[in-house]
């Protein structure tokens, strides 16, 4: 119970841990694709075969990557090095049946903790090289499998399953409602499943035709840009706050929040990820800033026919002045709350904690026998 409550108490840390290793996947998946997007255009993945959509592909295996990346290396930071192929294994199953970000981070968390107790059974000396790299990392595994695809998974599915009924259900008699609720789902888990299972509810209502125009009806115009701007306010809202207010972020920080405003400008929402991920103040200054934002979209009555947040949306928008508006109001509102709430990092116990996390050593893996 000891070791348990441990864990929880240090769970910052081992967050960071992971985040710190998930900072360069992000950061080179996110350009990749925003690359094969300015290049290739929003329908990039049709081109099969074109260099665009080469780079969007291996963009999107870099981001897709992001669960079994965290899950690893934050099992890792609570367990050392027989955690890590629990972690690689149970994350990539969270991505694989679309429990996605949110899965990893609760696939690292049960493997590293479930290694940890592994750990504590003796066995003689010569066996206990077997049970590092063989037993403890089977058992875990199979766990955490269990554990992902018989009930964290649907639940995080039937969670998503859930609010996108809920956004249909709204209707649109109450639009500044709707576009609470379109800034909410649209980055509470910063462009994972969430944000996607939104945008194709609204991609379907592009489908119905004013025949008066000839284009989609103006509503579903107008949610499709609500999402847009949803999804491209938090790495805007990052970039922005390391900016103004370098000193309350460390230098790893700083430098995601420079790759963020990249990635933010062709709609990679997870560029976000890793600042938000390491502070709830940020988190919530993100899912702030989208929500103002995506009021902000609706009151101005600008509509898009693309799906796809950023600069490439600029060529469906039916008003890119009052679309740019929404994002910078979005996001100096988020940034406002992350200067206010946020403080400087503590430099306390520096020695102790920095990188130590993340560059253990330990005789788990020795073959010695």
């Amino acid at each position: 119970m000891k070791e348990l409550i441990g864990v929880f108490k240090d769970l910052k840390k081992h967050l960071l841990a992971g985040v710190s290793y998930l900072i360069p996947v992000v950061v080179v998946g996110g350009i990749m694709t925003g690359l094969g997007v300015a290049f290739g255009g929003t329908t990039v993945w049709e081109n099969v075969g074109s260099f665009p959509a080469f780079l969007f592909t291996l963009g999107k295996t870099g981001l897709n990557l992001m669960p079994a990346v965290i899950g690893a290396y934050i099992a890792y930071s609570i367990a050392d090095k027989p955690a890590l192929g629990p972690g690689f294994i149970v994350g990539q199953m969270a991505q694989d049946i679309e429990a996605g970000f949110l899965g990893g981070v609760i696939a690292g968390i049960f493997c590293g903790i479930v290694v940890l107790y592994l750990k504590k059974i003796n066995v003689q000396k010569n066996f206990r090289s077997l049970l590092s790299i063989i037993v403890i990392p089977s058992i875990a595994t199979l766990l955490g499998a269990l554990l992902m695809n018989y009930l964290i998974g649907g639940a995080v599915v039937a969670l998503i399953a859930w609010l996108t009924q809920l956004v249909e259900g709204l209707g649109t008699s109450n639009m500044i409602l709707l576009g609470l609720a379109i800034g909410v789902i649209g980055s509470f888990d910063l462009g994972l499943f969430g944000s996607k299972a939104q945008g194709a509810v609204f991609l379907a209502m592009l489908s119905t035709i004013d025949p008066a125009t000839g284009m989609p009806v103006m509503i579903a115009q107008r949610l499709m840009l609500a999402a847009c701007t949803s999804n491209v306010v938090a790495p805007f809202v990052c970039s922005l706050s390391a900016f103004v207010r370098p000193k309350i972020f460390t230098p790893e920080e700083r430098e995601a929040g420079r790759a963020a405003l990249f990635l933010g400008c062709f709609g990679i929402t997870e560029g976000a990820i890793p600042l938000a991920l390491a502070d709830m103040k940020v988190y919530a200054g993100c899912i702030i800033g989208s929500v103002v934002g995506t009021v902000c979209t609706i009151l101005f009555g600008a509509g898009t026919i693309v799906n796809w947040a950023g600069i490439p949306n600029f060529a469906g928008c039916t008003n890119v002045l009052a679309y740019v508006a929404a994002i910078a109001i979005g996001a100096v509102s988020g940034t406002a709350f992350i200067i206010a709430t946020k403080h400087a990092p503590s430099t306390k116990d520096d020695s102790e904690d920095k990188e130590a996390i993340v560059t253990k050593k330990g005789n788990e893996t020795n073959l010695d026998f």
